[in-house]
């Protein structure tokens, strides 16, 4: 098996030509000069391979100096838009919050919902973009191989369709459909994580709880952040790690909830996502050397910025699920992750994919005791 960056086909690029670029909706090269070249870059997402004279042949989209930098300026005002918007909405959101601690006996900070929108919505991408915009302008062309190498990975991820995780996200989402039908808190009530009656002996409560969700923003995040952090899991190791990882996180998360949060009833995949993203960890840890290490960088700063959240939401998030969900990634990635060669993707061992069938079916099941019960 080849290692990733081999296996991104780039096209051949015939003598005659200087500067060119292809567009992902039409294969056939176009011929351009330079300042046509960047302009089209900068105005355009449809560009998937360039070439210059200094290259032999096409290759992806920032990954050199001079194409890399079109791309960080458009990044730059993308970002600069979302720091503008961040900012009105905390200054728009603190202005409420104000103004509902005036007219109601409680506390500016007293409103749990209102503190983790005004985090989530508000400062949290203020805090983001300024930190995005500082990383942006360190790059130069002494070390901007750490960016394009994320975006030669980037590339390498997304050009191969995983359609086990559109089954994934789909699935989650239908179940909460179903929840709805039958009724939120109904749903909740029958197959969520009820810590006494799981406690009694309805053990399955562990499970199921993690394929149900308590809103449309709960399943709404959680959808977009197990099909972006499921799918590079897919791609670099295969989906029977997935299916461990998410089922072993899942219920260890469920496990740390029930023993360290004994008196609220929980439900949500966030325990099996923080494993996913534990286990990226680990493995860009294991591989630095061929992970590049932006990737890892991302992990710790979605890690952080979720241990944020949860300390300032604690009475509506279950941070001992995350906790545990993130342990749990960890440790699979420390037990189950051998280095036996650099190289990506990372071939599952008999042992693993036998485990990754019984985690699917064990998760089937699931589903089927929450169709059941509700």
């Amino acid at each position: 098996m080849k290692n990733w960056e081999e296996q991104i086909e780039l096209p051949n690029k015939a003598s005659d030509i200087d500067y060119a670029y292809i567009l992902i909706s039409d294969d056939k090269p176009v011929i351009c000069t330079q300042e046509e070249m960047l302009k089209v870059i900068e105005n355009n997402e449809d560009v998937k391979f360039v070439t210059t004279p200094q290259n032999d042949r096409f290759i992806v989209l920032g990954s050199d100096f001079e194409t890399l930098q079109p791309l960080l300026k458009k990044k730059k005002d993308s970002i600069k838009s979302n720091l503008y918007v961040g900012l009105v909405i905390s200054v728009l959101w603190i202005g409420l919050m104000l103004l509902f601690s005036l007219t109601s006996d409680n506390g500016f900070w007293s409103d749990t919902t209102g503190k983790l929108n005004l985090l989530v919505f508000g400062v949290i991408p203020v805090l983001n973009s300024i930190y995005e915009l500082i990383s942006i302008r360190r790059i130069n062309e002494s070390n901007y191989i750490k960016e394009s190498s994320e975006i030669k990975f980037n590339f390498w991820i997304n050009q191969k369709k995983i359609i086990s995780i559109f089954i994934v996200t789909g699935v989650l989402v239908l179940i909460t459909l179903l929840q709805f039908i039958t009724g939120l808190k109904d749903s909740v009530e029958l197959a969520g994580l009820v810590k006494p009656k799981t406690l009694e002996g309805q053990y399955w409560r562990l499970l199921t709880c993690t394929l149900l969700h308590g809103s449309v923003m709960h399943i709404l995040f959680n959808g977009i952040a197990i099909f972006i952090i499921g799918r590079m899991v897919i791609r670099i190791t295969g989906f029977s790690y997935f299916s461990v990882v998410f089922l072993f996180s899942g219920l260890l998360g469920s496990i740390f909830s029930l023993y360290f949060m004994p008196k609220e009833t929980s439900v949500g995949a966030s325990g099996g996502i923080m494993g996913l993203i534990g286990f990226i960890l680990i493995l860009g840890l294991k591989f630095k050397d061929n992970i590049p290490r932006n990737i890892i960088k991302s992990m710790v700063n979605t890690i952080i910025l979720v241990t944020i959240i949860g300390i300032s939401a604690s009475e509506m998030i279950d941070n001992a699920a995350h906790g545990g969900g993130l342990i749990g990634g960890i440790l699979i990635g420390l037990l189950l992750i051998r280095k036996r060669e650099n190289m990506i993707p990372y071939r599952p061992t008999l042992l693993i994919n036998i485990l990754g069938i019984a985690s699917t079916l064990i998760l089937i099941a699931g589903i089927g005791m929450i169709v059941k019960q509700l």
